[in-house]
């Protein structure tokens, strides 16, 4: 019996994003992934039985770490203005990746002839990124550090705020990928904008 390991099936997941990147989709086949892996496609198969499991696998591994540091955000001793400047940030590193952009761009190229592509991407992508922003605002209205009725809500209107036209200048290459201290400056931005209308006054 083949030992799998996570090095091995990381390896997979690696060659799969990179080729998914680079041609698109459609262009890459499970043959072409276990040759840029270096491993027999008999070795793919024994880790991921379609492209489909390797393209989840790839953007569930985009934001390792980072939604992480999302949930992080939220110190019950700091003032929300810090806490959200916190996950400001951490959200804007995240999208404003790179790597992150080119998988944006990979989704708009192939939602159309691939809808299931674009369900998973949004499950474990734009879903889950949410989530955590949704955590971190449900846990500041509980604190009384911010006025909401709907934590969901919440989480949509900041991620909204602090993105703006950024991610579509990266987009469509009209940017250049910003510097931490630039992302920052954007986030202490926002931040001061999603305070006019979710700060609570009564505890002023």
């Amino acid at each position: 019996m083949r030992v799998k390991t996570v090095e091995q099936r990381n390896e997979f997941i690696d060659a799969a994003g990179h080729l998914f990147i680079q041609q698109g989709y459609a262009a890459v086949t499970m043959e072409a992934i276990a040759a840029a892996a270096g491993k027999s496609k008999v070795t793919l198969y024994n880790y991921f039985s379609n492209k489909e499991e390797l393209f989840e696998a790839f953007v569930v591994q985009a934001g390792d770490g980072a939604l992480e540091e999302l949930a992080k955000a939220y110190k019950e001793a700091d003032s929300v203005q810090t806490i959200l400047e916190r996950l400001g940030l951490a959200l804007l590193m995240l999208v404003s990746r790179p790597d992150v952009i080119a998988l944006d761009r990979l989704i708009i190229g192939e939602a159309a002839r691939y809808p299931e592509l674009a369900r998973i991407f949004f499950k474990n992508g734009p879903k889950r990124t949410v989530a955590a922003i949704k955590n971190v605002m449900a846990q500041c209205m509980e604190s009384g550090k911010i006025d909401a009725r709907n934590s969901e809500l919440a989480a949509l209107h900041f991620k909204g705020i602090c993105a703006a036209d950024l991610i579509e200048n990266l987009m469509w290459g009209t940017a250049v990928s910003p510097t931490k201290r630039q992302l920052e400056k954007i986030s202490k931005e926002a931040v001061r904008i999603f305070l006019n209308g979710y700060a609570n006054r009564s505890s002023n």
